[in-house]
């Protein structure tokens, strides 16, 4: 077992979970989370948390992501995505100048409804299960936030864009929103993430290269600490006998810090704890 985290360039083709599962198997793994899920047909960055890493999912910080996207004009599509059916067309089609026009009303606090094929539960079932056998679920419209949204690319029949965006934001949805504001019909033809939180691409490793390392022994550098999501959390040395302590869900006497912090023994987690000012009480107890 490993813990820590692997920053997957999840490749199209295969949902968030097989990627998941891969990657279990690849490194005998028994415990596995993933941040923020990615549709099948989308690539790039899936924060995966391997072994003792998934404790702190919780306080991952993850409400803000990027993603660069193509938009095809001319075809709405059920799930908004290339892989659904064609509902309508349009013979439309925009200029860059009116689709550059747009943009601003679409940045800040918007309204959204998510595709009928998303996640979202509906009376306790997902969306995707009820759209599947025919059963059209009504999605709420929801509040969400965009705080970039930049053409990157335009030709008659397509567009290329970037977006920053908070939780809960479904790209699928904005790219259908733009093509409607332009006179036109338009779906997802491609989309990749190049952020989530702190991670981006260059964090990122492909399967192949971790398949080639684990065969190879080669060292897993690629794997980030436990604490590599708790940037804004401090770390705070303890003694072996003091990590016992914690390790047993005692707290220890320790002075000067409030607030949550990280123990460290050794350069490696020992527990996350509340501190009072005098004393540490572990709410998280790392297994390492």
């Amino acid at each position: 077992m490993v813990h820590g985290w692997i920053i997957l360039d999840k490749p199209e083709g295969m949902t968030s979970t097989r990627a998941g599962s891969i990657i279990k198997r690849v490194l005998k793994q028994k415990k596995l989370g993933h941040a923020g899920t990615l549709d099948p047909f989308a690539t790039g960055v899936l924060p995966l948390a391997l072994g003792e890493a998934t404790k702190v999912m919780p306080y991952m910080v993850a409400d803000q992501k990027e993603y660069e996207f193509e938009l095809t004009f001319g075809e709405e599509r059920d799930s908004g995505d290339r892989d659904g059916t064609i509902v309508a067309t349009s013979s439309e089609r925009p200029t860059a100048e009116q689709l550059q026009s747009v943009l601003p009303m679409f940045m800040g606090k918007i309204s959204q409804t998510p595709p009928i094929y998303s996640a979202l539960r509906i009376a306790g079932e997902r969306a995707y299960e009820l759209a599947r056998r025919g059963d059209i679920p009504k999605i709420p419209v929801r509040q969400v936030i965009i705080n970039a949204l930049e053409l990157l690319h335009f030709s008659p029949e397509s567009a290329q864009l970037r977006v920053a965006c908070g939780p809960g934001t479904y790209v699928r949805s904005l790219g259908q929103d733009l093509a409607r504001a332009v006179g036109t019909l338009g779906y997802l033809s491609q989309l990749r993430r190049t952020r989530v939180g702190k991670f981006s691409l260059q964090d990122t490793i492909n399967l192949d290269t971790l398949r080639s390392n684990v065969q190879q022994e080669a060292e897993l550098s690629y794997l980030l600490p436990i604490r590599a999501v708790l940037d804004d959390i401090p770390a705070v040395p303890v003694s072996a006998q003091q990590k016992a302590y914690l390790q047993q869900g005692r707290s220890i006497t320790y002075s000067g810090y409030y607030g949550k912090v990280m123990a460290l023994c050794d350069d490696s987690e020992v527990a996350l704890c509340e501190a009072d000012g005098q004393q540490l009480q572990p709410t998280r107890v790392f297994n390492l």
